[in-house]
């Protein structure tokens, strides 16, 4: 990639990065929301007005309206944590002050004792959530439920273009198709899990550390299970003839399905989520349509990827030697290309694209599970179809076209239905156009 490309990626993600810090924590911002009906037990009435950072030693300045006895007044509280980050510790209210002055230490163990501890108790009396600033765009109810439901798609969405681009990669270059995507996707949530924990652990608490540990080991646990699948499983039978691939690698699927459960056990695996303030994006007086930070960073840290990997394959020395095999693999080899190394060098790429997926799944969801990757990969594997599966393009649009395909039918229709909807437009798109929107330059794919 040239280097001001380079640059200008790198100062994006840097650009997000530095905002974590400067954006409230959704979750200590709901703790802090949670005293307000112990503090006000008289009041008839409880309306948030902002939301804000506070000084230190506290994290949050929480402005709210309170009526009692019909009258209504303005007041305002203050809450500090026992730590920032992602931190386990990072929702304990270890500080508080009203406008009257700070809690004593007795005071404080009795509003967190008898009342935040009372979970249930405290989630039923939330007066609800206050914006720290108006809606950026004052639409109508209708336009804004539809921005929420775009929202909400961003992650999933990510997920599945960066999956349908690793089953492009495979399928452009040797025509054929590994079905375990979603499992090394699943993988590499697992290792972000694992990432977060061990950053954690070593005193590495802030988000920004959090993030790239999750990410690093994530991409990395994901490259070096595909490293060896590539070699043992997938070189072997990739240049050969008939069915013999895909019962392999559906097979692989659940080898690594029971491998996760057995070594990470059946439970899901969760690390606190992150960056989860409602920032305001359209609204009208009956709905306000939100986005979190995390979600704008799923969304920039998938378009730097699929911006970085177009014109890898559009400008580099790989890009070329993967058209050319691609092309005519018994060509390229005359031509000093070994056909085996650029399988290699390809499905690296590809399973490192199918973990950056994982570690969206992990920081956004919050989790890991060893069926976690299933039904994203049969999802990403449509998309790819659609796009054309042959096409690094057509696979990112793909996935972006299954994504938004979701959100409308998410938000429109009876989303039980939403999976099948999905995987029904494969038997669509291959008796329609077999070679998707943007395919190989044939109606027909390639013989798998």
């Amino acid at each position: 990639m040239p280097r001001p490309l380079l640059l200008l990626a790198a100062l994006i993600l840097a650009l997000a990065l530095t905002a974590c810090g400067m954006v409230l924590d959704g979750d200590q911002v709901r703790v802090c929301r949670q005293t307000l009906p112990a503090v006000n037990p008289d009041a008839t009435a409880i309306t948030v007005l902002r939301v804000d950072p506070a000084p230190a030693p506290y994290a949050v300045r929480l402005a709210y309206r309170v009526e009692q006895g019909g009258i209504e007044q303005d007041r305002f509280v203050l809450c500090g944590f026992a730590a920032e980050g992602i931190d386990l510790d990072r929702n304990v209210l270890a500080r508080f002050a009203t406008e009257e002055g700070p809690y004593s230490p007795i005071k404080l163990h009795i509003l967190n004792r008898y009342w935040l501890e009372k979970t249930a108790l405290a989630t039923a009396a939330d007066p609800g959530p206050g914006l720290a600033a108006p809606p950026l765009i004052v639409a109508s109810t209708g336009i804004a439920y539809l921005v929420q439901a775009l929202a909400n798609a961003l992650p999933s969405t990510a997920m599945m273009m960066l999956i349908a681009v690793a089953y492009a990669l495979i399928y452009g270059l040797v025509g054929r198709i590994n079905l375990a995507f979603g499992e090394l996707a699943a993988l590499g949530a697992y290792g972000a899990v694992i990432g977060a924990v061990l950053a954690t652990q070593a005193g590495f608490t802030s988000v920004i550390s959090g993030l790239f540990a999750a990410a690093a080991l994530g991409i990395g646990m994901s490259v070096l299970h595909g490293l060896a699948i590539e070699r043992l499983v997938f070189t072997p039978l990739a240049f050969g003839r008939g069915q013999s691939i895909l019962v392999a690698t559906l097979a692989l699927a659940i080898v690594l399905q029971d491998y996760m459960r057995l070594t990470q056990g059946a439970e899901n695996r969760w690390i606190p989520p992150l960056l989860t303030a409602a920032l305001p994006l359209a609204g009208s007086p009956d709905f306000t349509a939100t986005v979190t930070p995390m979600q704008l960073i799923v969304a920039g840290f998938t378009t730097v990827l699929a911006l970085a990997l177009v014109l890898l394959m559009r400008l580099s020395g790989f890009g070329r030697r993967w058209r050319a095999t691609a092309d005519d693999a018994g060509m390229a080899g005359l031509m000093g290309i070994s056909p085996k190394a650029m399988l290699g060098q390809t499905f690296m790429l590809a399973t490192g694209l199918a973990g950056a997926a994982g570690f969206i799944m992990t920081v956004y969801y919050g989790g890991a599970g060893f069926a976690a990757g299933t039904m994203i990969g049969l999802k990403a594997l449509v998309a790819a179809v659609v796009g054309g599966i042959g096409s690094i393009g057509g696979a990112l649009l793909g996935g972006l076209a299954i994504g938004l395909f979701e959100a409308f039918w998410s938000a429109y229709l009876p989303i039980e239905h939403r999976d099948l909807a999905v995987l029904s437009l494969l038997s669509i798109v291959l008796t329609l156009r077999p070679g998707g929107i943007f395919g190989l330059g044939d109606d027909r794919p390639r013989q798998v």
